[in-house]
């Protein structure tokens, strides 16, 4: 039986998105998103889904950072989640719009799950592959990704990241796990995430098959529908290269470690898969310790 979000389920796209593309006819019409993501036809190769708002120099990095990748086959499918100013602006003036491969909606501020099922719903290709609006592909990144899929008739990969700071950059290298329960175990109780969601990809069917993202989810929306998906099985598989370069700033929303607390005692009731009381506190202590711990290095400017 299949683990549904505890919150709000997904809703038809916001009749209010405004489409634009180079070539308009690309963006297609409202329609239920799930039933689109199994119908509609599976070209290019992979979407790469990027939700934004209001960061346009960040933003054109990252999209000219997938332009310029050596994988020829895919569109970039961008979400303007009610940015103040228009990214659409931004990215015209940089030249990017006239890029026929550049597929842009503008929806009312909807929070980030609302811009990734947006995303989900407008997004042709067989694969998904999810950007941060401001973390950069690198030059092989989609096609060590497109390779991890074929090779290993994987569904679901994540990847290694390089992390940028003022202090410098490292490479974070992951986890690897033999079954769906073992990394479901490791993401409720390890103190640091083994996964990151910034170029993640996976096949759009399934992600449109377990409901795609919890709008009732205020934050840690990607822990919520990894530990979904883990859930009912999906086996995620390690691609050991860092895909991503992820920018550690001031903005990042991960940073939000307190509200961040409430949200995680909830994931661990829904998800733990034993409902004996003493595993999940245990994991809900772990979590506190390592949610105040990332709070007080922030506070400290590391």
């Amino acid at each position: 039986m299949m683990v549904q979000p505890f919150g709000v389920r997904p809703q038809a796209p916001n009749q209010n998105q405004v489409p634009y593309a180079a070539a308009p006819q690309q963006v297609p019409a409202p329609f239920d998103a799930w039933q689109r993501a199994r119908t509609f036809p599976v070209t290019p190769v992979i979407s790469v889904c990027i939700a934004v708002r209001n960061r346009p120099e960040l933003l054109i990095k990252s999209v000219r950072s997938v332009l310029a990748g050596a994988f020829a086959d895919f569109e970039v499918v961008i979400v303007d989640d009610g940015s103040t100013v228009p990214v659409q602006e931004g990215l015209a003036a940089a030249g990017l719009l006239a890029d026929d491969r550049i597929r842009l909606v503008r929806q009312p501020p909807s929070g980030i799950s609302a811009a990734r099922n947006t995303a989900l719903q407008v997004a042709r290709g067989r694969y998904i592959t999810v950007l941060d609006s401001d973390d950069e592909l690198a030059h092989d990144g989609l096609s060590r990704i497109y390779e991890q899929f074929a090779r290993t008739g994987a569904r679901w990969i994540y990847t290694d990241y390089e992390e940028l700071s003022p202090a410098g950059s490292r490479i974070i290298h992951l986890p690897s796990f033999a079954s769906p329960e073992q990394m479901l175990w490791s993401v409720l109780s390890r103190p640091r995430l083994p996964f990151k969601h910034s170029g993640m990809s996976m096949e759009r069917e399934v992600l449109a098959d377990i409901g795609g993202y919890d709008e009732g989810t205020p934050i840690k929306v990607d822990v919520e529908l990894v530990l979904r998906a883990l859930a009912n099985g999906v086996h995620l598989v390690h691609l050991a290269y860092p895909v991503v370069r992820f920018h550690r700033h001031d903005t990042n929303i991960s940073r939000q470690r307190m509200a961040g607390l409430r949200v995680w005692r909830q994931l661990i009731k829904t998800y733990t898969p034993t409902r004996i009381p003493g595993p999940a506190q245990g994991m809900l202590l772990v979590r506190a310790a390592s949610e105040l711990g990332k709070a007080l290095v922030t506070a400290l400017g590391r």
